[in-house]
């Protein structure tokens, strides 16, 4: 028999490290554990473990490893919401953000991120204050 799947934290595939650590700071600080993955594969095999997870993943990491990104995670987890964090200033990376929206991602969060942007795609999530609430 398989153990139940669950997700407690989302997933985080950032190459830029200044929006990877104003995400995790961020989580952290409002009592959610994030999970900062290193590359897709990682991303991958965490995601075979999970019936639901919100995945954040900036353009940075869309042109490194191109558009079939999107196709591998929802192989790994169907139901799984992909949130791609760009700078539309960037001029390439506004063809990331259509091809991203065609192939029907669950958000698109532009640079600058506002605090209550990202936390509202995991207010769905446990927070570490309940978790511990919880356990007692």
């Amino acid at each position: 028999m398989n153990p139940p799947k669950h997700r407690a934290a989302p997933l985080l595939l950032i190459g830029n490290d200044k929006a990877r650590s104003y995400l995790l700071e961020l989580l952290q600080e409002n009592n959610y554990l994030p999970t900062v993955l290193a590359t897709p594969q990682d991303l991958q095999q965490a995601l075979k473990k999970e019936t639901h997870a919100t995945v954040f993943l900036d353009c940075e990491v869309a042109t490194q490893y191109g558009g079939g990104i999107y196709a591998k995670i929802k192989v790994a987890c169907q139901s799984c919401r992909i949130v791609l964090l760009c700078d539309k200033r960037h001029k390439n990376h506004r063809g990331i953000i259509r091809e991203a929206m065609e192939i029907g991602i669950y958000s698109c969060l532009l640079a600058p991120y506002e605090d209550w942007e990202v936390l509202t795609m995991v207010k769905h999530y446990p927070r570490l204050a309940a978790l511990k609430d919880n356990s007692a």
